[in-house]
């Protein structure tokens, strides 16, 4: 009787101890993991590595953040060309408290307008307001001698490459230099032409659709239209930089075909001249055919849209306790220049504060693959989701 009495004490004691332990061991779990801190690199200080920068801030699990910008402050206060951000940007950017109040632009149909050089001379202005260090590094390009000196830094660290289509930062970490290209079943065509005598003054764009053309002069036969969807314009830019696409639906009318085959720089330059000056704002005036010739760059035919995406995007190194998360161009870009195109860079972004929370805390090998894998499939959802839908929605409605 006295050994049965002296065993259930000794289990209920037991059964205390491991109660206790279990407790005060995820007590101190859960408080780790509240107080769990990365330093985090940007490199590239456009709108997505600006934008990924307050992400950051904004996340809770950044102790510090370091931006890497290879050009200096002027250069990138006087970057000319026009940004545009769709309403789906606009509702994320103001959340992350981007007061669009104070940037110098116009609005057009849920979308925001204005000089690329306006926008990054506000983020840079808010930097120093986040809740976190920021050190900005601008005239400094990251090098491997940067990451020999991140290397050298206690706990876990994350860089974020935000340094364009032909940025080395990803293969300097470690990130694969593969692409895959996929066809985003259009055809298409871009122009420009700059007005030195303009201010550059955000202006919003002008679409039209199921244009023709008729290349008889040409010796192109165009064929009949009837039953053919056309081509759709959009024309964008600021007032001193003026920039035409055209785009139709991957296809082999007559029309596409010439336009695809035959090489004649004057038939292409005509049909973009013909386009400006019949669909152009009223306040704007007509681009004659000399400063066509002169100042008008074009696509002298109509090229297959591509887009490029990277097979890697995140990664993890165990032995420098470093994660590596490529966005924006570095991540994906394709070949026509439609004025929406920071938007496929921004949507990227959506992912990056969950991404932040659980590469935080990651603690073993499965939850490393787990932050891992939520990126990267995000990441294929954003190219799924252009090539399904984003170029219709930037060109044709």
């Amino acid at each position: 009787m006295l050994q049965s009495v002296l065993a259930i004490q000794q289990l209920i004691i037991s059964a205390i101890v491991v109660t206790c332990f279990v407790a005060t061991k995820t007590l101190l779990d859960n408080y780790r993991k509240r107080q769990a801190r990365m330093c985090t690199v940007i490199v590239g200080a456009g709108p997505v590595g600006l934008t990924a920068l307050m992400v950051a801030a904004k996340s809770g699990r950044v102790s510090k953040i370091v931006l890497y910008e290879e050009q200096g402050k002027q250069m990138l206060f006087n970057t000319p060309h026009q940004i545009a951000f769709d309403s789906k940007s606009v509702c994320f950017l103001r959340k992350l408290g981007v007061d669009f109040d104070n940037i110098e632009g116009c609005w057009d149909c849920g979308c925001f307008f204005t000089r690329l050089g306006v926008f990054l001379e506000y983020m840079l202005s808010v930097v120093y307001r986040l809740p976190v260090p920021v050190e900005v590094r601008l005239g400094t390009k990251f090098t491997r001698e940067c990451l020999r000196e991140l290397e050298g830094l206690e706990g876990r660290k994350m860089v974020i490459a935000c340094d364009g289509a032909n940025g080395q930062t990803g293969r300097h970490l470690g990130l694969s230099d593969e692409y895959t290209q996929h066809s985003c079943r259009f055809y298409g065509a871009v122009a420009m032409f700059e007005r030195t005598a303009e201010c550059q003054i955000p202006l919003r764009e002008r679409r039209q659709h199921n244009l023709h053309f008729d290349l008889t002069a040409y010796g192109a036969d165009s064929g009949d239209v009837d039953g053919h969807q056309g081509f759709s314009l959009k024309i964008f830019g600021t007032s001193r930089h003026r920039y035409l696409t055209l785009v139709i639906p991957k296809c082999e009318t007559p029309l596409v075909k010439a336009l695809r085959v035959v090489l004649d720089r004057s038939m292409m330059r005509n049909i973009f001249l013909k386009c400006f000056n019949t669909y152009k704002s009223e306040s704007e005036s007509t681009l004659s055919d000399s400063y066509a010739l002169k100042h008008m760059k074009f696509s002298p035919r109509l090229f297959e849209i591509k887009l490029s995406q990277r097979l890697e995007t995140a990664a993890y190194f165990q032995d420098m306790d470093i994660f590596v998360v490529a966005e924006g161009e570095a991540a994906r870009c394709y070949n026509i220049n439609t004025g929406l195109d920071v938007n496929i860079g921004i949507q990227g972004l959506q992912s990056l504060q969950q991404f932040l929370d659980m590469a935080a805390v990651a603690d073993s090998e499965h939850s490393i693959l787990t932050a891992l894998a939520l990126k990267s499939q995000h990441a294929e959802q954003v190219c799924k989701d252009f090539l399904r839908n984003g170029l219709r929605e930037q060109m044709m409605t």
